[in-house]
């Protein structure tokens, strides 16, 4: 499967902002206008097209990638032309099937990957990574959290809780009962569904009072949903999330990290969290590890 839960832009100028999202928006076919300014990070040479960054993605995973349209968009599409950017250099998006990313990058056909890849030891031993994200799991509420929730597991207690059957929400909530009743307290009513969509649409039925999701798909929720759900609580933000180089390349590697600290300490890391409704917590760079 693509991905497991293990271990998760004070904007210069309104005009920048601006530049930054229709650049995003381009078509995975074409590649973006050249960077205005003075590139802050050196670009790394044998690049697969000369003077562009092209970035190997999977765009099926909102709000990380995903089509708007014929057009990519999302968190790492803008992030990927940011890190373009700071190294003076055009962007490109290379959008294919997730298990063909890795071959493509080895076969030097893409320069990263930047595709919300999970870092785990079988992909380590083929690419390096470029740790840029953490994510978990999140419990979805209605608007307003009406049974207010925010302690888990402790104020799931007596409630029921929607989750995708076979998923590893299943497995978290019948833990956490194990430690409710283990407390002394009522377990929650675990209601397992077929689907994601299924235990949302329980909530807002009333069948159940939460559902468990992944933080990204929580995200991509009340990007979609604003007024009808909201985050009532995170847990286990322990996957880390990497850009990937090829095997032993230190000098994109070098040029990434460069790049990505560049738009951590303007604070446009931090900005696009905020606006992608990514949690807090999913911050890398200022969560604990």
């Amino acid at each position: 499967m693509r991905r497991h839960p293990r271990r998760a832009l004070q904007i210069l100028s309104v005009a920048a902002l601006a530049g930054l999202l229709l650049s995003a928006c381009a078509s995975p076919s074409a590649s973006s206008s050249a960077p205005t300014g003075d590139a802050s990070v050196t670009a790394p040479s044998g690049l697969a097209s000369s003077g562009t960054l092209t970035f190997g993605v999977a765009a099926t995973f909102p709000p990380f990638e995903y089509k708007d349209g014929s057009d990519l968009a999302g968190f790492d599409i803008e992030m990927a032309q940011a890190l373009a950017s700071e190294m003076g250099l055009s962007v490109t998006p290379s959008d294919m099937d997730f298990d063909g990313l890795i071959p493509a990058l080895n076969g030097k056909r893409i320069d990263i990957i930047n595709s919300a890849m999970y870092i785990k030891p079988e992909r380590e031993e083929q690419v390096d990574f470029v740790p840029y994200m953490l994510v978990g799991e999140a419990v979805m509420v209605p608007k307003g959290n009406p049974k207010g929730i925010s302690n888990i597991p402790d104020d799931l207690s007596g409630l029921t809780v929607a989750v995708t059957r076979g998923a590893i929400g299943e497995t978290y909530m019948t833990d956490f009962n194990t430690q409710l009743e283990a407390d002394g307290k009522a377990p929650m009513t675990i209601l397992t569904l077929p689907t994601n969509q299924d235990a949302l649409l329980a909530v807002t039925s009333g069948r159940a009072d939460a559902f468990d999701t992944s933080t990204p798909g929580a995200a991509y929720t009340q990007t979609e949903q604003p007024d009808t759900f909201e985050v009532a609580g995170t847990f286990d933000l322990g996957t880390e999330v990497g850009i990937a180089v090829r095997k032993g390349d230190t000098e994109m590697k070098t040029a990434v990290e460069a790049a990505l600290k560049e738009l951590v300490d303007s604070g446009d890391y931090e900005n696009l969290i905020a606006r992608f409704n990514l949690p807090a917590e999913s911050n890398y760079f200022t969560s604990s590890k």
